[in-house]
């Protein structure tokens, strides 16, 4: 049987040249056989060695395999037909993912719009649907009914389903995050050259940014786009539930800058390119012009924002105003 080394892997005998007093010769020789760990695939791999193996099974992934597959397709068709090194690479796939998804993207604001314009009527009439089940009679049970149906039927008036408000991140999201696991698998496992893809202070792609301004730039980037929101909100007045999670996701857009720093830099440009992009699109859908184009309604003015602030109390129990109370049931 093999001799086993401390850490269980087994030890191949091989023969290598040790000279010992006893058997000392002129010139040296060969003593005999001496075990020496071999490290082979299965055989026992060191903890570190079996760690590396481990991290690079996961990332082929199992629900994200063929999306990695299709992206890192994507990347190596772009760089072999255009020549571009692989930061700009990196960053005009990022580009053309966001054009594919960019009517998506139109779809989801259009209905955010929609629904920002007819906010103070859906919550005077979440409201009386709250009050009459409040009630426990059959009049208040009745009462919320009618007031469920009519906001159904002021919901379609105006083309607005509830999940349309969603349809970007439902579909981006999984696109997106194969980006990011691709880009990474690219670093670790196939050495297609981004150790010289880089410019400028990150010349190595597959190492972080030594002055840390690409995490820094990420960061801000990300701030500048959680600060915006969508376009379709864009104009109205967020109430307080919404403020909250803005400001929470403004706090992980500084803390991502120190919780990610270490992360390589192909990975910072693509995260920089995908938020820039995203930046410039909502900027883009704030103009009059293009919201016409696509379809979208014009931002709310100062007066809707109002009676979306009075709607937003009635909704909690407070004194809602007159232009935002729904009409009577029949």
């Amino acid at each position: 049987a093999l001799p086993l080394a401390a850490d269980g892997s087994p030890l191949q005998v091989v023969p290598v040249p040790v000279l010992t007093p006893s058997s000392a010769l002129p010139g040296g020789a060969l003593a005999g056989d001496v075990p020496v760990p071999v490290l082979t695939p299965g055989a026992g791999l060191g903890d570190a060695a079996a760690q590396a193996t481990a991290d690079l099974t996961a990332r082929d992934g199992y629900l994200l395999k063929y999306p990695m597959a299709a992206v890192e397709g994507l990347l190596h068709t772009v760089h072999d037909s255009t020549g571009l090194p692989w930061w700009q690479t990196i960053a005009l796939a990022t580009l053309l993912g966001r054009v594919v998804l960019f009517p998506l993207q139109v779809y989801q604001s259009r209905g955010a719009a929609r629904m920002t314009l007819i906010k103070p009527q859906l919550e005077a009439y979440s409201a009386r649907i709250k009050a009459g089940y409040s009630k426990k009679t059959g009049a208040g049970l009745d009462d919320a009914e009618v007031a469920r149906l009519e906001m159904q039927q002021l919901m379609d008036r105006n083309g607005v389903r509830p999940w349309s408000t969603m349809g970007s991140a439902l579909v981006g999201m999984p696109v997106w995050v194969s980006f990011f696991f691709a880009l990474r698998k690219m670093v670790y496992v196939d050495g297609v050259g981004l150790s010289e893809g880089g410019m400028l202070w990150f010349p190595d792609l597959t190492q972080h940014d030594p002055y840390y301004m690409l995490p820094v730039l990420s960061g801000l980037s990300l701030f500048g786009m959680v600060s915006l929101g969508d376009a379709g909100q864009a104009g109205a007045k967020p109430d307080a539930q919404q403020q909250m999670v803005k400001n929470v996701m403004r706090g992980a857009a500084v803390v991502i800058v120190p919780a990610t720093a270490w992360f390589e830099s192909g990975v910072f440009i693509y995260w920089l390119t995908a938020n820039a992009l995203a930046v410039t699109q909502t900027l883009a859908l704030r103009q009059p012009s293009i919201r016409s184009a696509v379809g979208m309604p014009p931002m709310p003015t100062a007066a809707s924002s109002s009676a979306s602030e009075s709607g937003m109390l009635s909704a909690f129990g407070g004194e809602p105003a007159a232009a935002a109370a729904p009409p009577k049931a029949a």
